[in-house]
């Protein structure tokens, strides 16, 4: 089973904040080898499951939940079987043909499906900051996957041929060929789309000037004056506060909305934040668009709840891993696998309008849902909002963020929308339609906020 771990272990450097992209180009070879010279289903079922396994423990460690991480395995295991049911019937030519295909399938299956979504460890975003992301304008997430894994497996098919005959060198003189035209060819393609874009967005007639501001866990209720401070002298038509900016020890929750009024009428400024709302006695986690004259101009409840913490599907049962846990961390004991009664209501998925632009706001996580921002964009809306709390992370926050930001490269590119972003341990800024990202970091001591001030075209 070396293959498999081989392939976590390359597939985890791909993953890294340092960005070492081209590991996205190698890192499924080791285990398409296997699948192509396994011939027994349960060793096949186990290799894959042994690297998505190791592959989760150096990326998304931070996200460590049996059930989570359970049901994206099981949903995996249809590859091994898929990859069998070929070599069964037929044979390793028609295999090597269709794994980019099935890889693609199963990735997006999985990222979908699965208890917490998963577009951010598909393999085509290892290239979220690579100079192939202009790929994503033709298909997406799905677009830069099936391109990596068709790369994948062409070298795989190299090595798998070893020892080589006279007739297998001329096979892999070919494939090198190959490799090498599709990456020269897609790279220019990139590069063109993306300057594409630029032009594009570039010469969009309208703009809107904004702040997005984020913050680390010491921020206090007492800095906000100093933070307001930094604001009062902007001309600005829109501010991005973070989800949950204030801990509900920290300030009361009904003493946000009357807040968040106030503060857009001193500022003068459209300001759009996420916090806990009722209505009909169901509790939503709502992103709230204040108007200049403290109108609540806009509401949009979120729609993807988080898995645990928002939502539970199992009643009262839970495995003993949760009060272990309780015990460890006890931020989390209002969440909702401990008393489905905190859980929140689903809420639609709302445009929110400021004067002439539409926009969207997704609500932490819900920028992971690809195929959701591309709704937003089709019902109107010309830029992308998301307001963030990653306070449930402990160490990893750093990567965390480097593959949630190549996703919204990813997004950006794809559907020519700027994304701003603005949380809790999270960057604060935009990333532009070109793949373009301005940042600046919440780990600013000792202000414990970070303020990027910036342009939205439209």
């Amino acid at each position: 089973m070396f293959p498999p771990i081989l392939s976590a272990i390359l597939g985890i450097i791909a993953f890294l904040p340092v960005n070492f992209y081209p590991a996205g180009f190698v890192f499924l070879v080791p285990l398409f080898i296997f699948f192509l010279r396994e011939e027994k289903l349960w060793r096949l079922i186990l290799g894959a499951i042994i690297f998505k396994l190791f592959f989760y423990l150096g990326t998304i460690y931070f996200t460590l939940e049996p059930l989570a991480w359970g049901s994206g395995l099981l949903i995996f295991t249809g590859l091994p079987i898929a990859v069998f049911a070929i070599k069964r019937y037929s044979n390793n030519n028609i295999l090597l043909f269709l794994l980019p295909v099935f890889w693609t399938l199963f990735d997006f299956l999985h990222a979908r499906y699965a208890f917490l979504p998963a577009y951010n460890i598909a393999a085509g975003n290892a290239l979220g900051s690579s100079p192939f992301v202009g790929l994503a304008g033709f298909g997406g997430p799905i677009a830069l996957t099936f391109f990596a894994a068709l790369i994948n497996a062409l070298i795989a098919a190299i090595i798998a041929a070893s020892p080589l005959t006279r007739g297998e060198k001329k096979r892999g003189f070919i494939l090198i060929g190959i490799i090498t035209i599709l990456i020269f060819s897609a790279y220019f393609i990139s590069q063109y789309r993306l300057q594409k874009n630029a032009l594009a967005y570039t010469n969009l007639p309208n703009s809107i000037k904004f702040a997005a501001i984020s913050t680390n866990e010491k921020f206090e209720r007492g800095q906000f004056e100093a933070l307001k401070a930094e604001l009062s002298d902007k001309r600005l038509d829109l501010i991005v506060f973070p989800e949950d900016i204030f801990s509900s020890r920290a300030f009361l929750l009904d003493n946000q909305p009357e807040f968040f009024q106030n503060l857009a009428k001193e500022l003068n400024a459209n300001i759009v934040t996420v916090f806990d709302t009722f209505s009909d006695e169901k509790k939503y986690n709502s992103a709230i668009l204040f108007g200049k004259n403290g109108e609540i101009a806009g509401v949009h409840n979120k729609n993807r709840l988080t898995f645990i913490g928002e939502y539970w599907p199992f009643g009262d049962w839970r495995l003993s891993f949760y009060d272990w846990l309780a015990k460890k961390n006890p931020k989390i004991k209002d969440y909702a696998v401990f008393n489905p009664q905190n859980g929140y209501a689903r809420g639609d998925e709302n445009i929110l309008k400021m004067g002439k632009v539409n926009f969207a706001a997704a609500i932490c996580l819900e920028v992971q849902y690809p195929f959701d921002i591309k709704k937003y964009q089709e019902n109107g809306g010309r830029f992308i909002v998301n307001p963030t709390s990653n306070r449930w992370i402990g160490k990893g926050a750093k990567h965390f963020l480097h593959i949630s930001d190549n996703l919204k490269k990813i997004e950006a590119v794809w559907l020519k929308l700027p994304i701003v972003s603005g949380g809790v341990k999270d960057f604060a800024g935009i990333i532009l339609p070109n793949g373009e990202a301005h940042f600046v970091d919440y780990e600013n001591s000792p202000k414990n906020w970070g303020m990027f001030f910036g342009e939205i075209k439209y």
